[in-house]
């Protein structure tokens, strides 16, 4: 129905986006990560949308990309994975994480984000893994088939979920490296920030 909005920020928190399209504000629910990548208040900004109406409540959701949005579509599509879900999903990972977290079967990765539980990680790697394909292509970090290994060693010293990819990121991914060196390098990047 309302495919996408533009306007200027009029103001936004770490799940929301108050957007002035020619003097009307819309609220927009989004992912912390589309919060941040909006911009500051007074800025122009675009966000692509997705309505939905659950339980007589109409809700607009915002997303930073077409992309966002196809997965949020395809999350929600998944029995017991509801917008909030979907939200607190795209929040922690960005979505080639997500989607590389889907397609390598990472239930223990997916259930550390909140309101994702054994059994609703293990269905989003059933029912999604072959829909993941599509969001492969975009940066993913590291690439490093440890990836999984240090977000896991991460976030078991108390780091979140979004904490521990974007230090992961920034971790050396040369062919080799040792997990120990990595975990060394990704603590100094996350004591840098």
């Amino acid at each position: 129905m309302i495919a996408f909005l533009e306007g200027v920020v009029d103001a936004k928190g770490i799940d929301y986006v108050v957007l002035n399209v020619g003097g009307i504000g819309f609220h927009v629910k989004t992912s912390s990560h589309t919060s941040d990548e909006v911009g500051s208040v007074g800025s122009e900004a675009v966000l692509h949308t997705c309505f939905l109406i659950r339980d007589e409540n109409p809700v607009l959701f915002g997303f930073d990309s077409t992309q966002e949005r196809a997965l949020f579509l395809d999350l929600i599509s998944v029995s017991g994975v509801g917008p909030r879900v979907a939200l607190a999903l795209l929040s922690a990972l960005r979505p080639g994480d997500l989607a590389s977290a889907v397609a390598c079967n990472d239930t223990g990765l997916l259930s550390k984000i909140p309101g994702v539980g054994r059994k609703i990680a293990a269905r989003l790697c059933v029912e999604l893994s072959t829909k993941m394909e599509n969001y492969l292509g975009s940066p993913t970090g590291g690439g490093q088939p440890g990836d999984a290994e240090l977000v896991e060693a991460l976030m078991a010293l108390g780091y979140t979920a979004r904490e521990a990819v974007d230090a992961a990121r920034k971790a050396d991914s040369s062919a080799g490296t040792p997990l120990e060196q990595r975990i060394k390098k990704a603590l100094g990047a996350l004591a840098a920030r």
